[in-house]
């Protein structure tokens, strides 16, 4: 489990007990832990050590959703003391003296030094924590009422006015609070706000989503696998599956719609068996009214299509010929030149 996540063993036995705590939280109104004023001043110092913003400096809240952890305010000693003088037994884990762990190492190291430079350290981290959490909050509400104004939710995404953003005196601290929610990380915004003339179309990834760049915003979307399954299409039974299809017959006039989202093809080009995948690098075809063959890749850069677009486009093939790239345009060879013989209408579901 730790080779595979690199996460240390203290953390990963933290993710494990929430994780818990969130299943057994289903059955109770709140689950109350044992943190205490010595673990707000231990966790301070692991997240400066780390490197932190505010958020780290907060410590640990006392409350987070269903977790309340009312023993905050008192040190680890008065705890101790009331134990002792209430005659309360209590049983200490034999693995909080091992320094080999880095909070262990803080607790027994690091505080006692600190503690001969000020006495009263712990309630003097703990008011301080206090202070943070509450410039925290307001930095929150700041940010919040900027990011409505910068970015806009879509379904399957948002969209950043980065022409806006980019003049923004402190463009790296909102582009951080607004990628960190998507887990880009602060090296991405760093490379974005050094470089705001970047070029359209670079693209960075989380473990969770895609960054594109466009001329004047940025585009988040969830990272999707690009679908390369290959429908084998036998029948014109087979292609109603995915379109809208009408068989016309000879004498029928031809009504040409605007847009790209129909196909018409002479009966005698549809040669079955036709496939139906996605595009990859290396695919040309003849455009429909152009000037002979073109790569599709030149086709997407001529139409501006970006990255996201790219993934969700299919490819309607005879062999390896491309007679339609679907919604987009026909290919030349498989357009109609008699228009009294018979063809198929093909079209976007819906359209």
């Amino acid at each position: 489990l730790r080779e595979n996540s690199g996460l240390s063993i203290e953390m990963i036995a933290r993710n494990l007990r929430y994780a818990w705590f969130e299943e057994i939280g289903r059955e109770y109104d709140f689950i109350a832990t044992a943190h205490q004023a010595d673990d707000v001043a231990e966790t301070l110092l692991l997240n400066l050590c780390r490197g932190t913003g505010l958020k780290g400096l907060a410590s640990i809240p006392p409350r987070n959703g269903k977790i309340i952890r009312p023993m905050l305010p008192f040190s680890a000693e008065e705890i101790r003391q009331y134990a002792h003088d209430h005659h309360i037994h209590y049983a200490v884990d034999c693995t909080n003296t091992d320094e080999q762990i880095k909070r262990n190492r803080i607790r027994h190291s690091v505080l006692p030094v600190l503690k001969e430079l000020n006495p009263n350290l712990i309630p003097t981290i703990t008011r301080n924590c206090d202070i943070f959490r509450r410039q925290q909050h307001f930095f929150q509400r700041a940010v919040e009422n900027i990011k409505e104004e910068l970015v806009t939710l879509k379904e399957d995404g948002c969209v950043v006015d980065w022409n806006t953003l980019a003049q923004h005196p402190d463009r790296e601290v909102i582009l951080y609070e607004i990628l960190s929610d998507f887990g880009f990380s602060s090296a991405v915004v760093t490379d974005l706000c050094n470089h705001t003339d970047v070029q359209t179309g670079v693209t960075h990834t989380s473990p969770t989503h895609t960054l594109l760049v466009n001329r004047d915003t940025l585009e988040i979307r969830p990272t999707d696998t690009v679908e390369t399954e290959t429908f084998v299409l036998n029948s014109l039974e087979d292609l109603q599956q995915f379109f809208t299809v009408k068989k016309i017959q000879t004498g029928e006039p031809i009504v040409f719609p605007k847009g790209n989202k129909t196909l018409f093809i002479p009966m005698e080009k549809l040669t079955f068996p036709l496939t139906l995948r996605s595009w990859k690098h290396g695919d040309f075809f003849y455009p429909l009214g152009g000037n002979g063959r073109q790569k599709l890749s030149d086709f997407f850069s001529d139409h501006k299509i970006n990255q996201f677009q790219k993934q969700k486009i299919r490819l309607l093939c005879a062999g390896d010929a491309i007679i339609w790239i679907v919604g987009l345009r026909s290919d030349e060879r498989f357009k109609i030149t008699d228009k009294n013989a018979s063809y198929v209408k093909i079209s976007v579901k819906g359209k």
